[in-house]
């Protein structure tokens, strides 16, 4: 189980390097931008994005909870992560799905509504 202060500091990590990925998007630096989301994949949640996005989808939550301990937490970190690096590539079909398989795990799971997370959902559908 992680800690609360820990869960707070993911999450103002992740707050910090949305902003900066946001400043890439902005000024037309997407390889940039795509590195900063791998290397807080990396740092933070201890996995490799691109592999994670080569995953049959089936599998994809099972591998995370069973191969990485995912908690519920990590799910939501990943979750902004895919998000983000689908929103620089809406073309790439593996990173749509695992966004999907990582979006819906989340619904299903969730005791609390987020419209956020039903917008992205309607936007990855469409």
């Amino acid at each position: 189980m992680i800690r609360k202060d820990y869960i707070q500091r993911y999450l103002d990590e992740l707050a910090k390097m949305l902003v900066k990925t946001n400043h890439f998007k902005q000024n037309n630096e997407p390889e940039k931008a795509n590195n900063q989301l791998d290397e807080f994949g990396f740092d933070f949640l201890k996995i490799n994005l691109n592999e994670l996005i080569l995953l049959p989808k089936e599998v994809i939550t099972n591998h995370l909870t069973a191969h990485h301990q995912f908690e519920f937490i990590h799910f939501i970190i990943l979750e902004d992560l895919l998000f983000h690096k689908y929103l620089l590539d809406p073309t790439n079909l593996n990173l749509k799905n695992c966004t999907l398989e990582v979006l819906n795990y989340l619904v299903k799971n969730d005791k609390d509504y987020s419209i956020e997370r039903v917008n992205r959902l309607n936007q990855l559908c469409q």
